[in-house]
Parts: C-alpha cells; sequence; structure tokens
C-alpha cells in the first residue's frame, strides 16, 4: 500500500465539515488500516454536547475517505467505535486495494461549502428532492426530510431564530460566538473557527457585529433600542426565504447514531452540491436542546430554556419526527457563490511500521 494514497484519501477526508470548523481528528496508520481519533478538547462548546457534533462531523469524514479510497483503488471496510475501551477510537477503516473507480460525488468533495449567503426563495424540483432523498438512503444510515411550504417555512424561521436571540442575550454563548470569529484570512490556517467574511454579514451589519462584541455595550443597547429582537427578526426572514428546509433524521440518539448520521449528512450534502444547491447548516436549537434533555440546561436562563424547548417541537413537529432524532437540519436552496470558503488545517497523520 502507498503512503502516497492513504495521505491522498484522508486530504479528501478532512474536506469534511465540522462545527465552528473545528476539525476535530487526528489519524493514526498502521498498514492498511486508518484509525481516526475525535479530539474533544477541540471543541467543548454547547453546541457540541457529549462530542455529538463531532460525531456528526466525523461521519461525514469518513463518507468522505470511503468515496476518495474508491478513486485510488481501495474500498474502505468501516468499523465505528471498535473498542468500548477507546471511547475517542471513533473508526477504524481498512482498505483493501481493488480496481479504481470514481464515484460520481468524488469531484464535489473540494467544491463542498457552507453558503451563508441570502437565498433566492425558488423551490427544489420533484427530481432534486427525489436525488437528495436517495443519497441519504444510499448511506442507510438516516433519512432526509425537506419542508417548502411557505407556511411551514414562517414556522421553522422562527424557530431557528431562537438560537440568535440567546447568542445575542446569554454572555456565555455570546463570549462563544465572538472568540471564534476569525477577523483575518491568515487566521484560517492557524486554528478552526468562523472567518468573518464566511459569515456573509452585509456592510450595515458587520458595523454592528463589532459595536456588540462588548458584552456591556450589548446589554445596554438590548435594553434602550431591542438589538436580540432586531437580530432575531432579520434571521426569522433569512431563514423563511430559503425555500427549502431539510434534516437529516438519526436512527437513535447514541454516539455511534451520531456517526452514523454524519455520513447520511455528508452524502447529502454532497449531493446538494452536484445539484447546484447551496448549504446551510442551522442546529443551533438541536444542540440547546440536546444539552437540556442531557441535564446540561444550567447556562440557560428559565425563559430561554422554554423558547429552546418550544422552537425544537415546532422544529420535530412541523418535519413529522416523533420519537427520533434530528442531528442536522440545514438550508438548502439556490444562492449566489459564498464570499468566502473556510480552510482546512493540514491533517495529523502517525505512520507506524
Amino acid at each position: 500500500m502507498i503512503k502516497e494514497d492513504i495521505e491522498k484519501i484522508i486530504s479528501d477526508g478532512i474536506l469534511a465539515p465540522s462545527g465552528e470548523n473545528c476539525q476535530p481528528w487526528r489519524f493514526v496508520v498502521t498498514d492498511n488500516k486508518i484509525e481516526i481519533l475525535n479530539l474533544p478538547e477541540a471543541d467543548q462548546s454547547i453546541y457540541n454536547f457529549e462530542q455529538k457534533g463531532s460525531y456528526i462531523a466525523h461521519g461525514a469524514l469518513i463518507e468522505n475517505i470511503s468515496i476518495s479510497a474508491i478513486k485510488y483503488g481501495y474500498i474502505a471496510t468501516v468499523q465505528v467505535f471498535p473498542d468500548p475501551n477507546q471511547p475517542n477510537l471513533v473508526s477504524t477503516i481498512t482498505l483493501e486495494q481493488n480496481t479504481p473507480f470514481e464515484d460520481p460525488l468524488y469531484p464535489y468533495l473540494a467544491k463542498r461549502c457552507t453558503n451563508r449567503k441570502d437565498y433566492t426563495g425558488q423551490k427544489l424540483s420533484a427530481e432534486q428532492k427525489n436525488e437528495l432523498a436517495k443519497s441519504a438512503e444510499q448511506t442507510g444510515f438516516g433519512e432526509f426530510k425537506i419542508i417548502d411550504n411557505n407556511q411551514d417555512l414562517k414556522t421553522l424561521g422562527q424557530a431557528l431564530a431562537v438560537n440568535e436571540k440567546i447568542i445575542f442575550e446569554n454572555k456565555e454563548l455570546h463570549d462563544f460566538f465572538y472568540n471564534h470569529i476569525l477577523w483575518d484570512e491568515e487566521d484560517q490556517g492557524k486554528k478552526g473557527g468562523f472567518y468573518i467574511k464566511t459569515l456573509e454579514f452585509l456592510p450595515k451589519q458587520l458595523k454592528g457585529v463589532k459595536l456588540f462584541k462588548s458584552w456591556s455595550m450589548l446589554k445596554i443597547l438590548n435594553k434602550i433600542i431591542g438589538v436580540s429582537k432586531m437580530i432575531v427578526k432579520e434571521n426569522t426572514e433569512k431563514y423563511a426565504k430559503s425555500g427549502s428546509l431539510g434534516v437529516i433524521v438519526a436512527r437513535g440518539s447514541t454516539p455511534k447514531d451520531f456517526v452514523q448520521a454524519g455520513r447520511a449528512v455528508g452524502r447529502v450534502w454532497l449531493t446538494a452540491t452536484k445539484l447546484g444547491l447551496a448549504v446551510h447548516p442551522c442546529t443551533g436549537v438541536l444542540y440547546f436542546m440536546e444539552n437540556i434533555n442531557g441535564g446540561n440546561s444550567k447556562v440557560f436562563s428559565t425563559p430561554h430554556i422554554q423558547l429552546i424547548k418550544s422552537a425544537y417541537s415546532d422544529i420535530t413537529r412541523t418535519f413529522g419526527v416523533i420519537n427520533k432524532n434530528i442531528p442536522m437540519l440545514m438550508r438548502i436552496g439556490f444562492a449566489d457563490e459564498p464570499s468566502a470558503r473556510s480552510q482546512r488545517l493540514k491533517p495529523e497523520i502517525e505512520f507506524k511500521n
């Protein structure tokens, strides 16, 4: 087995999305076996309760690796959490030589990105929706559901904007958001985070974002002019005018379920990219609810807890999800090209003889 092939396959793998672009992985390679380890310290945020957000990222990483392996003439056999005594060992992938073949999604590994621009509101065709649903089915690990009814989109827009309300009313969430903004492009190669241009703020919005970095100033402005309410109104409209909102429904809520659902997320997102569609994950309320269900609600005020529960209920009801988990919700539609893309750090790979 050629070392250069494995390096190429892993480099394709890390093009997968991750929360706050934290890239929570490292790799240990022994002969034809790749061990993928989670780095819990990469993301300890409220948005990553019990590392579930990172597990989604690992699932997308595994899907990328599986697609890339075929390109270079290997079949990837995947084991998820193969050793219960090593909880950070997310997966072991064994590569066996095979006839090279290019998966139709391979060219889109490098093209896939988050697009936070305003969407046109155009609806997806029946063929596009069907292809997205089939892509999730192909993994065998998740179900894709889509909503494009305007009234339902308004309901979902209000629910999703609870994320922004809490960011601008809760000091811990506010500080997390600002601590993860990368204001200079060169910082992208040093650490994960949101490069400011990828957040797609309009010039007038960017002025406000810079002003609201001061928590004391934000508190005053919330009292005087209701800044958080203004931000919620803007984001409610943005979400509602997306054209479509989609979810991946997982089999369960275990770490393994989240990794496997991540494979469905990865494949759906790549398929959307192939179809020329823009995608923007909107998972704030979902992972706030993970915290509440897991007994980690102390960071939220009582009114905010009630808002989160109500918003989550609206999401599950609107999508018709009963007694199942939603690890991913995304805007999906038509938009101009993003202003910038998040960069990837060089992967940490240890080769053992």
